[in-house]
């Protein structure tokens, strides 16, 4: 039995098709949903998503959404999904570099300082795909 995957972002659906297993960053730390999961809803946050097919496993970059597990399906909701093999490693490590840069300087309660550790998440699991 295989789970029905969805990954859909404000724009497009990233990925929609069968898996046997699916790694994913929740808020809490790392989960993995397999056929036959308890129902499962989760926050998600900006890391490295592994989709696990019969052809072997796919990874993707994701920003913050939520994960809805079942017996045979997920859903991913995320803002952002770009799958693994098309990240750009040099503007991830510039955006890094300019994300801390700012967090060093901004105000930790105002909206730059959120921002910009918002970009530092999604620069880190760039460089970690």
């Amino acid at each position: 039995m295989a789970l029905t995957v969805e990954i859909v972002t404000p724009t497009e659906t990233a990925y929609s098709g069968e898996a046997l297993e699916v790694q994913a960053p929740g808020f809490l730390g790392e989960f993995g949903v397999l056929p036959e999961h308890t129902l499962f809803l989760s926050v998600v946050k900006a890391g490295v998503v592994t989709v696990v097919t019969e052809s072997g496993p796919t990874r993707y970059v994701v920003g913050r959404g939520f994960a809805e597990a079942g017996p045979d399906r997920l859903s991913l909701l995320t803002e952002i999904c770009e799958e693994g093999s098309t990240v750009d490693k040099e503007a991830a490590k510039t955006l890094l570099a300019e994300s801390e840069k700012t967090m060093t300087t901004a105000d930790p309660n105002g909206g730059d300082f959120a921002h910009a550790e918002h970009q530092a998440e999604i620069a880190r699991a760039r460089l970690a795909v």
